[in-house]
């Protein structure tokens, strides 16, 4: 059985806006991804081991309950849901804590960004956003996506970038 959402709309982010909505951004890797029900519905708990905490507090591990999974034979999955494999090694940006006391990726699949290492000394970040339509404010101009989709980004660039970006959001906070 399944039960997949065509398409989900959610409001566009740059790297910017997905840095200043950020309660926290990490680098890590997928450890564990677990399938379980709760209250009825799939969610899977996915654990991450943390190599880099850029904003938020420093951790070494963090978890994540995010709706959709394969279990027991029945897959559901949210369009724009990031899903995450073991051995995954991603950079997240992500909210603060619901009231279940769980963090969820920005804009969905916009909060997470893929690390590939086809050349070890060159890894390159990129972001999929399949299923996902992103919806701009009226009267927006019209943004190019963070990440150019075909050859993606080097890692150290995409990282200088969201440290400058996450500095410059904590500083505008603060002298509010």
């Amino acid at each position: 059985l399944a039960s997949p959402l065509a398409a989900t709309t959610v409001q566009r982010f740059d790297l910017a806006a997905l840095s200043a909505n950020a309660e926290r951004i990490v680098v890590g890797v997928c450890s564990r991804a677990e399938p379980q029900l709760v209250g009825g519905q799939i969610y899977t708990r996915y654990l991450f081991s943390i190599d880099q905490s850029i904003k938020g507090s420093a951790v070494s591990q963090l978890e994540l309950h995010l709706p959709g999974g394969r279990l027991q034979g029945v897959f559901t999955h949210i369009a724009g849901m990031p899903v995450f494999t073991r051995g995954e090694e991603a950079v997240l940006f992500l909210t603060g804590e619901n009231e279940l006391g769980h963090a969820w990726p920005v804009g969905l699949a916009q909060g997470r960004f893929a690390i590939v290492r086809d050349e070890p000394d060159n890894p390159r970040i990129y972001q999929e956003l399949d299923g996902l339509t992103l919806h701009s404010a009226p009267g927006a101009p019209k943004k190019a996506p963070v990440v150019d989709p075909v050859r993606g980004m080097p890692l150290d660039l995409f990282l200088s970038r969201i440290r400058t970006l996450s500095q410059s959001s904590v500083e505008q906070r603060d002298a509010h």
